[in-house]
């Protein structure tokens, strides 16, 4: 029985790909002021990208923000910017693995009050490194969305 859940845990992880990411954030902690809502804007400014990343991103943090309970206003501007987007070779992911083929996303979200004051920004470089289907890059991009949201979450500038 252990062999055999160990082994479906094993193959999950190998089916669905392997990410990597990395997260850096200056989120202010106890502003003076509170904030109850939040708006999100693309900010981006490379055309090559296409506009589908971006929405994926922007669906997934809106949809993250919401779960966590705060409400769409204009309290905080959430600006994001997709700085790089590399879909790598998903043959290569299949095939090779282990970094070849890797596909890559790299966004900056910074939060702007209503005043202009900048109240931090988060940076997220996320890696799909191998998978046996090659891993998919809207989960990709989805995950630098999460831990947007999350980060965001933890330094408490949204009030609920």
């Amino acid at each position: 029985m252990k062999k055999v859940l160990l082994f479906s845990l094993l193959s999950i992880g190998l089916l669905s790909g392997c990410t990597s990411l990395k997260s850096q954030n200056n989120l202010l902690k106890n502003t003076a002021k509170t904030y109850y809502s939040y708006q999100i804007k693309n900010v981006s400014n490379n055309n090559e990208i296409d506009p589908q990343i971006a929405n994926i991103f922007e669906a997934e943090l809106n949809k993250q923000l919401a779960k966590y309970g705060y409400k769409s206003g204009n309290d905080i501007t959430v600006n994001y910017r997709i700085k790089a987007y590399d879909p790598g070779n998903r043959a290569l992911r299949i095939m090779v693995g282990f970094g070849a083929g890797k596909g890559t996303l790299a966004v900056e979200t910074t939060l702007i009050d209503s005043e202009g004051n900048n109240l931090g920004s988060v940076d997220n470089e996320v890696a799909l490194k191998m998978g046996f289907f090659g891993g998919s890059l809207d989960s990709t991009i989805r995950k630098a969305a999460i831990d947007t949201a999350k980060r965001i979450y933890k330094s408490r500038i949204i009030s609920k």
